[in-house]
């Protein structure tokens, strides 16, 4: 018990430590496990009293060890108890060794399938110590170890506060004994005195902690990690527990059902009261039973609780995951192509689903593309809920015929509903085909493996449970795809799904081809991999679907809608496409998804992070545009570069825009302060800013070369090299000016001139908006005041000194973050600023002002253009993002102008990329930004670290 607190204690001192969270627990317990083996516990509880009377302490090295307060140490306050079912009795000396590693009483309850093996378990695990209370019952052969752990020990679970499951597990069905598996699984719940009292400090230490299991044993495969045969009777139960089932959804569940849980977590399995008739008969079933949806459910039960998992890893380790990893590697062994290859060497016939698999949609899911048609229906007929209606009358004709049923039945059964109003139902089914006809894409890879199946005389052919016939097929399907298939295969006609297994046993016969000889490539895991598998099929090709993608992948996870965000078609279409991208580069080059994930190619960052955050700025900047009533928008350089590319892309799609002028506008804070001083404390502004260096590199870089040499002149050489610190000193630098008055202001006055010139060209009459990365609005100030406009700002970021700007009734707008609304300053696009600024540059050095030439302004620029071989690479970054813009311009065309991203979810890939959990390949040394203005001269990488 003693043991068991000081682990305790050692987990809560890293919570209060790092908050609570996951990664603050990380090595907590291998830490105190190397002090135990090095102090020995008498020396440990030595360090824990001095500790009592200590204050807490930052750890200072592996083995240093920080408390909190006395107050909140205890002893472990958990009842628990363990639960074995134990059908093979040949391990119960294996079990009774795993239990006697409990250091603490507990209550251990065993359930045998006869009498004989009930006799020996009472003789066997009688004579563990730690037992408190033995319950040994002899119970049918029937829902395997879960009804035992549900039925027969009910109340004694429900007692208690913690509860260890474990079995007799062989998995004989599997061809083989599965020792292996039943070994991991119980070594990481009970291997050792210290594992157990590991779990127990966890579960005392963390309130919330409501499992823990091991992670996957290594042989179970990524596609198992889903409902399977399992979805129907899961959403019965899960109807029942209150708990939604999504049956595409990759899952987190205990495989093999062993693992701690705190009794709480699992109360709605209680309440339930299943009987024993819920259970069926054992007949070797693989999947599918009552067992099989409970195994399933119990991580969403937990999660339905309010409560979390702890997954422990597979190398071991004491540390818990909140989310599992699935095996997910195993996934990304090999390019897509060469697994269909290889599989299909033996193969006569090779058949491929169609929709996620040789074919793509821009949206993450399949609801995405419905409700855009929906969409699409209202604005075109006026016609609301047009999907709800449509799953209806899909619903009501196949209850009807008895089977799937095809386009032309379920636009003829919506025809007798009374919300058409006398809208044509032909005209409604000629949209859904020509909107499925621009949105497939076919899937490349997938496309190229067709093509060299062909060359081997293989035959090929689709097989899909849709409601498309085939010759609606052939009419939507993008003719690279069609013009492969020598025969499609779907299930409104022929009545045959492959979900209930019907196709699969019929088309064999259909095509003459035995089922060894035969292989399928598809991406649902039961209809397209378990099942044929079952069937006697090679063993299928399993195409992961995109928006599995960031399901499985961890570096992807954080793409996914958070709970509660509205599922949008919207927020899918960009999410789609960039699932979509990542899968492509999974197709081809699996091995970059590891971890980090690994972004190899300029064009990717360019794609997946720049283009859906552009977007959805240059769509806001153009509502507010229109709004304002504003009739230009000026983009600042350097950064506007690539923002008036994408606008102009936008006015492309969105002809309406054309409305609004949009311009690239040279300027600097240098090329604005000169021009905009018109006495000489007006420098009072230009010097608030910080920065530390020489005198000579202030004047230069703020107010240019010609003020610097006639300060150089009047002070000395070595007067302008000395050091200056900004703010601190900016009245004592103006007064070292201020004999220099006159001149400094004629070069103003020069400069003003020529900038006006310039700007009236540019901003021409009416309201104007500047539009620009942002923060503080210094530009737009000093603009404001050097051509006494009102000024609009629309910035991606703004903080509290962005209230400058309301010079001359002057405002300001952020899309992404606010400092003066109160915007949480974790926002991406603030905390990786850097990142952003050096992709949204310009081939050009920054802009210093303007001379005279025949009458014309003529730019200068300051000699720091970034040079070719980097330009290239940010050039590629930024053709990355004008292709997603494209892209998404594809799918909504005039539209695009009326799309609205979820503005949170949309930094999501700029926070990955910042953080690391996406990795950039060598080539992002060119994203580089200068900090001249500051005066420490350094070039900063785009990750914040001084290069």
């Amino acid at each position: 018990m003693r043991k068991l607190a000081a682990i305790v204690d050692l987990i809560r001192a890293a919570i209060d430590r790092h908050g609570g969270g996951w990664a603050g627990v990380r090595s907590v317990a291998a830490r105190s496990l190397r002090v135990v083996r090095a102090l020995g516990w008498s020396g440990f509880a030595q360090r824990i009293r001095a500790s009592r009377q200590a204050e807490p302490r930052a750890a200072t090295s592996p083995d240093a060890i920080s408390f909190p307060t006395a107050s909140q140490l205890s002893q472990l306050e958990l009842s628990l108890g363990i639960m074995i079912h134990v059908f093979y009795a040949d391990l119960l000396d294996e079990l009774a060794n795993d239990v006697a590693h409990v250091p603490v009483p507990f209550v251990l309850m065993v359930s045998v399938i006869d009498e004989q093996t009930r006799i020996a378990a009472l003789s066997r695990f009688g004579k563990i110590p730690n037992v408190q209370t033995l319950h040994v019952r002899v119970v049918p052969n029937r829902g395997r170890d879960i009804a035992p752990f549900l039925l027969t020990f009910r109340e004694e679970v429900l007692a208690l506060d913690l509860i260890c499951h474990i079995h007799t597990k062989k998995s004989l069905y599997s061809g083989s004994e599965q020792g292996k598996w039943r070994r991991y699984l119980i070594d990481a719940l009970l291997g050792s005195n210290d594992r157990v009292a590991w779990i127990l400090g966890m579960f005392q230490a963390m309130p919330r902690l409501g499992m823990v299991y091991p992670e996957s044993f290594i042989s179970m495969p990524l596609w198992a990690h889903t409902w399977l045969s399992n979805s129907g009777p899961a959403r019965e139960l899960g109807t029942r527990l209150g708990v939604g089932i999504n049956p595409m959804a990759y899952l987190d569940y205990p495989a093999g059902s062993m693992f701690w849980a705190r009794t709480d977590a699992l109360r709605p399995l209680y309440e339930l009261k299943l009987p024993l008739d819920a259970f069926p008969e054992e007949q070797g079933q693989t999947d599918g039973t009552t067992q099989h949806v409970v195994e399933r459910m119990l991580g969403l039960i937990v999660r339905h609780q309010g409560m979390v998992l702890g997954v422990i890893p597979a190398d071991g380790t004491a540390t818990l995951r909140s989310e599992g990893e699935r095996n997910w590697m195993t996934y990304f062994t090999a390019p897509l192509a060469h697994k269909v290859r290889f599989a299909a060497i033996d193969a006569k016939i090779v058949s491929f689903d169609l929709f996620d698999t040789l074919v793509t949609r821009p949206f993450l899911h399949p609801s995405g593309a419905r409700d855009y048609l929906a969409h699409l229906v209202e604005k075109k007929f006026g016609l609301m809920d047009f999907a709800t209606l449509r799953s209806r009358a899909e619903t009501m004709a196949r209850i009807k015929h008895g089977r799937d049923v095809d386009c032309t039945i379920i636009y003829d059964t919506m025809a007798n509903t009374a919300e058409l109003r006398g809208i044509s139902v032909a005209d409604l089914r000629e949209l859904e085909l020509d909107t499925e006809k621009r949105l497939l894409k076919p899937r490349a890879t997938l496309i190229d493996s067709i093509r060299e199946l062909a060359h081997s005389d293989k035959r090929i052919v689709a097989v899909s449970d849709m409601y498309f016939s085939t010759d609606e097929l052939r009419r939507v399907l993008p003719p690279v795809v069609s013009d492969t298939l020598q025969k499609i295969h779907v299930s409104c006609e022929n009545g045959w799904r492959k979900d209930t297994a019907e196709a699969w046993r019929h088309l064999p016969k259909i095509e003459n081809v035995p089922t060894g000889q035969w292989l399928h490539v598809g991406d649902n895991e039961h209809s397209d991999v378990q099942l044929p598998l079952a069937m006697g099929f090679i063993h299928p090709v399993h195409a992961l679907r995109s928006s599995s993608l960031l399901d499985v992948v961890p570096a992807l996870r954080s793409l996914r809608p958070k709970s509660g965000q509205p599922d949008r078609w919207q927020d899918q279409l960009w999410l789609g496409l960039v699932a979509n991208h990542f899968n492509e580069l999974a197709d081809g080059h699996p091995t970059t998804f590891g971890q980090p994930l690994a972004i190899e190619e300029p064009e990717t960052l360019g794609y997946t992070v720049m283009g859906p955050l552009v977007l959805d700025y240059v769509i806001w900047l153009a509502r507010l545009t229109l709004d304002s009533g504003a009739g230009r928008i000026l983009f600042l350089s350097r950064e506007g570069y690539l923002l008036q590319r994408a606008f102009q892309r936008l006015q492309m799609a969105s002809p309406h825009l054309g409305v609004i002028q949009a311009r690239y506008l040279l300027v600097s804070r240098r090329g604005v302060n000169t021009p905009a001083l018109r006495t000489i404390e007006d420098l009072a502004g230009i010097f608030s800013a910080p920065y530390t260096g020489s005198l000579e590199n202030l004047l230069n870089v703020r107010l240019g070369a010609r003020i610097t040499a006639v300060a150089t002149k009047h002070l000395g050489r070595p007067f302008v090299a000395t050091e200056v610190f900004l703010p601190q000193m900016s009245t004592r630098i103006i007064d070292w000016l201020r004999p220099l008055a006159a001149t400094i202001l004629d070069i103003a006055r020069e400069e003003r001139d020529l900038y006006m010139k310039y700007w009236e060209a540019q901003a021409g009459e009416g309201s104007v908006i500047v539009a620009d990365i942002g923060y503080a609005g210094t530009i737009q100030t000093q603009l404001s005041k050097l051509t006494g406009h009102t000024l609009g700002g629309a910035y991606f970021a703004a903080k509290q000194a962005m209230d400058q700007v309301q010079v001359n009734d002057g405002w300001a707008r952020a899309r992404f973050f606010d400092e003066r609304r109160g915007d949480p300053s974790e926002s991406p696009v603030m905390k990786f600023h850097l990142m952003l600024e050096a992709i949204l540059t310009s081939p050009d050095g920054q802009f210093s002002h303007f001379e005279s030439g025949s009458g014309t302004p003529l730019p200068v620029h300051f000699p720091n253009a970034v040079n070719t071989s980097k330009w290239n690479m940010i050039e590629r970054i930024q053709a990355g993002a004008q292709q997603f813009i494209d892209d998404v311009c594809n799918v909504t065309g005039a539209e695009t102008a009326d799309l609205a991203f979820d503005s949170i979810h949309v930094q999501e890939p700029l926070r990955c990329i910042g953080t690391g959990l996406w990795q950039l390949g060598k080539w992002a040394e060119a994203l580089r930004v200068e900090d001249n203005y500051t005066g420490r001269g350094e070039v900063i990488t785009a990750s914040g670290h001084k290069a």
